[in-house]
Order: structure tokens, then C-alpha cells, then sequence
């Protein structure tokens, strides 16, 4: 049977059996349904064994110097030595450098070179991870994409990082007063404690820390108290645990209006320089009020209408209604008649 004749059998075989492609659909949506359901899953007791790749080798060691010449006549040293110490032949000082576990023997002429070198390249590495850290700054404040580009693409140097550095703080002294006409204190707040704590960290992170960075600090908690202002007057101290000062005040709740007026954050003497305490929402149990009781108004006295049956102990009984006008009527006849 040929190829062709073979492929028409078998559609004409799967077009006489509609009910196998029908009972092919149903198996595979039950084997989806109890794979989704965990049925076919494997049994997590059971242990399957894990190939684990072996450890990369540890670098190679440098070869141990087995020859070394003095680097101002040639002679060999042997042994070779460890230390700075002078040549057996030519009584000129032969000076050792260690570098990435290898030992360099210079001449005294060439320790400043290479001094200025290693010097070098630890100053493009401080200055790589200082000008990344303040463009990440001036991102994060909003200033403009293209003078982060143009300030990135300068050549590293000490003014590179300072121009990154004002671009940072130019950026953030923007973002705070749009901040402010906005009344948008959670963001000044923000970007206040942000800019104190990268100021802080430049000039080395030991307290005390400067006017100038506690002014900023001061200025973020009191944005915070403006922020909480709007539903409440008091404000908690969530202090941390780092001094007793921090501890003292933990928990404490003050009032607003004191606290813009005379800040207590950070707290003096924190061995932290700038505390992580923070303010929060005043959380008081709202007061029991009594309930007052409202004064009713005094209700007339009603007098019970006269009974016409005659009282017990013999009395006349009260004239029926229809003969009061007639008594009323003659007693003011005879006080008008009677002149005294």
C-alpha cells in the first residue's frame, strides 16, 4: 500500500469512527482536569534523587616565586625576600608591595608610581558607586532625564560626583516646594528623610550629625505632624530601642500644635545621629459620655370635674352645670347692688 492510499485509509477509517476523536478529546480534558487537580502528581514522600552539580573550583593559587631579581641590578635574590630590605650586591633598598596575594618588588623611585596608581583606581571605584548613587537619588527625586544622561556620560572625576550631587539636591529642593503649594506633606516628608539620610551617610554616618542634616530631619517629622494635623490633634511617638531617650518616649502621645513648635526629633544624644523614630496617628479610647437627660416641660394640673351624687358625710351636692350661670349671675347682681 502506498503512501497515499495509506493516508486516505486512515482518514476514511477516522471519518467512519466520529466517536474514537470524540472519546481522544475527552481523555485528554480528564488528564488536564487531574493534573490541575493533583491527582497525577507525583508523592512528595517519596524521594527522587536530585543530580547536585558539583562546586565551581576554587581559583588557582599563584605560583610560588621561586626567582626574583633585585630591581636595581639584576642580581638574583634568593631566597626571595618578604619584606623591604636592601639588595646583598648593590646595598640599594628593594621595596615589596603585596597586591591581590602576589608580592611586587619596586624600586624606590618606583613607590610613588605605583602608589598613585593603586590610589587611582581606588578613587574611580569610590567615585563609580558615589555618582551612581546620587543619579539614583536625582531619579528618585524627578529631575530631568537629560541632565542625568549628560551628568552619566562626563568623564569620572571628583566634579563629576559633585555635579551629580547637586543635580540631586537641586531636584529634591524642586520636588518640596511643589510638594508644599500642593500641601502633599506624606511626599515632603519623604523626600526630606531621604535627602538627611544620604547627607548623613556622605559625611561618614557618625553622630552628631550636622546642623544642616538635623534641619532637614526636623523638617521631614514636621511635614509628618502636618499630615496627621488633618484628622487628629494629638500625635503618637513610636520611639525605637536604640538609646533610652528612644525608649522613653515610645508610645507617648503629644500634641500637635507643641510639637511644630518645638520639635524633639531626632533625639538628642542618639548614638544613631538620626533616630528612626516615628510619628503615628494617636490611637485614644474615645471617653464614655454620660447620657443626659432632657428637662420635660411641667404638665397642667388638671382639676377632676365635680361629681353631682351628694358626698357621704351629708353635704349638699354641687348645683347641676345648667344653674351655675344663674348663681354666677345673681352673686354679681347683689355685689353691684350692695355700695359698701
Amino acid at each position: 500500500m502506498t503512501r497515499g492510499n495509506g493516508a486516505a485509509t486512515a482518514a476514511a477509517g477516522f471519518n467512519r469512527h466520529p466517536g474514537r476523536a470524540r472519546q481522544r478529546t475527552e481523555v485528554v480534558q480528564i488528564a488536564f482536569f487531574r493534573w490541575l487537580l493533583g491527582r497525577d502528581r507525583a508523592d512528595e514522600s517519596v524521594e527522587v534523587p536530585v543530580e547536585v552539580a558539583p562546586p565551581p573550583p576554587p581559583p588557582p593559587e599563584p605560583a610560588p616565586v621561586t626567582w626574583v631579581a633585585c630591581p636595581n641590578c639584576g642580581v638574583a635574590l634568593d631566597p626571595p625576600p618578604e619584606h623591604t630590605r636592601l639588595c646583598p650586591r648593590c646595598r640599594r633598598r628593594v621595596v615589596v608591595r603585596h597586591f591581590e596575594g602576589r608580592a611586587i618588588y619596586l624600586t624606590e623611585a618606583a613607590v610613588k608610581v605605583f602608589e598613585s596608581e593603586r590610589q587611582r583606581e581606588i578613587d574611580e571605584q569610590t567615585w563609580t558607586r558615589e555618582r551612581r548613587r546620587w543619579l539614583q537619588l536625582a531619579r528618585l527625586a524627578g529631575a530631568p532625564a537629560d541632565h542625568r544622561r549628560r551628568v552619566a556620560a562626563a568623564p569620572l572625576t571628583a566634579a563629576a560626583v559633585e555635579s551629580s550631587r547637586t543635580l540631586y539636591l537641586v531636584a529634591a529642593d524642586r520636588a518640596v516646594r511643589a510638594a508644599r503649594r500642593g500641601k502633599r506633606w506624606d511626599e515632603v516628608a519623604r523626600i526630606r528623610r531621604r535627602q538627611a539620610a544620604a547627607l548623613f551617610e556622605e559625611a561618614g554616618g557618625s553622630p552628631p550629625p550636622a546642623d544642616e542634616i538635623v534641619t532637614l530631619h526636623r523638617e521631614a517629622a514636621a511635614a509628618t505632624l502636618r499630615a496627621l494635623a488633618g484628622t487628629s490633634r494629638e500625635a503618637e511617638l513610636v520611639g525605637a530601642s536604640c538609646c533610652p531617650a528612644c525608649r522613653a518616649d515610645d508610645e507617648r502621645i503629644f500634641r500637635i500644635a507643641d510639637e511644630l513648635r518645638t520639635p524633639r526629633l531626632p533625639h538628642a544624644g542618639c548614638p544613631r545621629g538620626l533616630c528612626s523614630c516615628d510619628w503615628w496617628p494617636a490611637l485614644r479610647d474615645p471617653a464614655a459620655k454620660r447620657r443626659r437627660r432632657r428637662a420635660l416641660p411641667p404638665s397642667p394640673v388638671v382639676s377632676p370635674p365635680a361629681s353631682p351624687v351628694a358626698s357621704v358625710d351629708g353635704a349638699d351636692a354641687a348645683p347641676p352645670p345648667h344653674d351655675r350661670a344663674t348663681l354666677v349671675a345673681d352673686e354679681a347682681g347683689d355685689a353691684a347692688a350692695d355700695p359698701g
